[in-house]
């Protein structure tokens, strides 16, 4: 039984030098840690690259800065997070995966990222849960039917239908405590912290003609560095930072290697939330008994609504209850978890200790004797729509001629919120809000809203995707095994591969990727292994 072994490439008196290995992942957020521990566990040398510390911090701290020619984009600043985890060290857990509720109807024949990705995720689902500690089937439908029942089959009968999330638990939701697990073939794993991917070596495939990355320079913020000789490497580094390596690497090579026609760091997008209805007070006991979250096998699940049949050109969206849960026992849980989730050391005071215990007491009671999560009576409750972007090119990630304090060019990022966008809100609320039936089937009443969604989006998902898209278009970054077109042994595994938002938060559907992608390099003896 064995654990990776850890570098510090700001450590004083670090040898600077050569590294190799089989493969080199850079990024050791959710989607590079897990990649990273496969490939160990399957006998592969791996190495893996964070810019950042040992304990998250911002991407300003970093020395990860951006500029925003036009308004900012809140995912590249307060939404962004290096370090072991990245931004798991800060995120809620939330596991759901796309599903047939991001197809569309289409007479196309030729590839679709969307059906290949749902398709992937159906297959991948129940091995990444597996690895993550969940061994009771997701049941993302199946637990919301047979919870609800009878509020599923009135939903259902007016176009909604609901699925149940699953949340990691606190212990679990900084994924970098992957990496403090025993394992088999853990020991093939190295992982340099401090280490920011900064140039490449590139030779060409003598039977392809595809460039070849041969190696890849990193560099700590002390002008330690190491080289790093790899026969794969996977950039894992989000769809940000992942989309400003590949136009960095263009730009450092004698000659495009990236295929011309790639939009690299284009289309990006995100989730857009508002909130489209409040509960009525009669209302708000009969929506915290039928929909509060509640707990299964130690793992909270909640429940959110998708149009069943949307017209075949609307965004795709999901809307969800969010409870304005004022409990002070609540508050301090959340306060002090959140700081330990980022390896931080809490800061309460004695005051907000005393005056949260009862909370406390509610919680553990309603957790452990009815598990469910406790709602005050009178809490207020939202209905909140999450609805992807229209993906538009001038929305993108490019070079400036800035460099940082590493000596990399800074990232221009370009980004807004279209008319469009506003439009696709307001008829998807109308829509949604006309399917929900309300007291007359005994379900809660809801006040509509005026669905409204500014450029600050006061609920932000941080959820951005398209700058390194999948398909087999001319634009396309990656193709189905998310190998870079024109580079023989780069990958991408990010949000940025996938086409758009679609209709579940992104995370869980990129680590069912990196499943993907790690029986796809180590499968049939396709990765031959030092």
């Amino acid at each position: 039984m064995n654990r990776p072994v850890f570098f510090d490439l700001m450590a004083s008196g670090y040898p600077t030098g050569n590294e190799q290995c089989d493969v080199c992942v850079i990024g050791a957020g959710a989607v590079g840690i897990y990649l990273a521990v496969q490939l160990a566990e399957k006998g592969v040398d791996v190495i893996l690259v964070e810019a950042g510390n040992s304990i998250c911090s911002d991407a300003s701290s970093t020395g990860f800065e951006a500029h925003f020619p036009n308004e900012p984009y809140p995912g590249a600043t307060i939404g962004r997070f290096f370090g072991l985890g990245g931004s798991t060290s800060r995120w809620g857990g939330l596991l759901m995966p796309h599903t047939k509720h991001d197809l569309r109807k289409s007479t196309e024949t030729e590839f679709n990222a969307w059906r290949h990705i749902v398709q992937t995720v159906s297959e991948k689902s129940e091995v990444v849960l597996g690895n993550l500690g969940y061994r009771h089937g997701g049941r993302f439908t199946l637990f919301a039917q047979t919870q609800l029942r009878e509020v599923c089959r009135l939903l259902s009968s007016s176009g909604l239908d609901v699925a149940a999330s699953l949340f990691l638990p606190f212990r679990l939701k900084n994924m970098a405590c992957l990496l403090n697990r025993k394992g088999n073939g853990y020991s093939r794993l190295r992982v340099f912290v401090n280490a920011v991917a900064k140039s490449w070596t590139i030779g060409s495939d003598s039977k392809s003609g595809e460039a070849r990355l041969q190696g890849m320079t990193a560099v700590a913020r002390n002008e330690n560095f190491i080289h790093i000789s790899a026969k794969y490497f996977i950039i894992a580094a989000g769809a940000i930072e992942s989309a400003r390596i590949l136009l960095e690497l263009n730009n450092g090579a004698s000659h495009p290697v990236v295929r011309s026609t790639a939009a690299v760091g284009c289309y990006l997008a995100d989730h857009l939330s508002s909130s489209i209805g409040d509960v009525a007070a009669p209302s708000l006991s009969d929506t915290t008994r039928l929909f509060a979250p509640r707990f299964s096998h130690g793992w909270m699940r909640s429940f959110r609504f998708m149009e069943s049949d949307p017209p075949s050109a609307a965004p795709r969206a999901f809307a969800h209850f969010i409870f304005d849960n004022e409990n002070p026992g609540f508050i301090l849980a959340k306060e002090v978890l959140s700081d330990l989730q980022g390896r931080r050391w809490p800061k309460v005071s004695c005051s907000k200790v005393l005056s949260g215990m009862g909370g406390l007491l509610a919680l553990a009671h309603a957790r452990y004797c009815k598990s469910v999560l406790y709602i005050p009576p009178g809490t207020s409750v939202h209905l909140q729509l999450d609805i992807e972007q229209k993906p538009v090119r001038s929305n993108r990630v490019s070079l400036s001629s800035e460099k940082d304090r590493y000596g990399r060019q800074i990232p221009d990022i370009e980004w807004g919120v279209s008319d469009v966008d506003m439009d696709n809100i307001r008829l998807t609320a109308e829509r949604i809000l006309k399917k929900w039936i309300g007291p007359k089937e005994g379900l809660p009443a809801l006040i509509p809203r005026n669905s409204t969604c500014d450029s600050t989006k006061p609920h932000d998902a941080y959820h951005p995707v398209g700058t390194c898209r999948m398909g087999k278009d001319s634009e396309a970054v990656v193709d189905e095994n998310l190998k870079v077109w024109g580079v023989g042994n780069l990958w991408v595994v990010s949000t940025g591969v996938l086409p758009s938002a679609g209709t579940a938060n992104p995370t869980f559907t990129t680590l069912c990727l990196a499943e993907m992608l790690t029986e796809h390099l180590t499968g049939s003896n396709k990765l031959k292994l030092s």
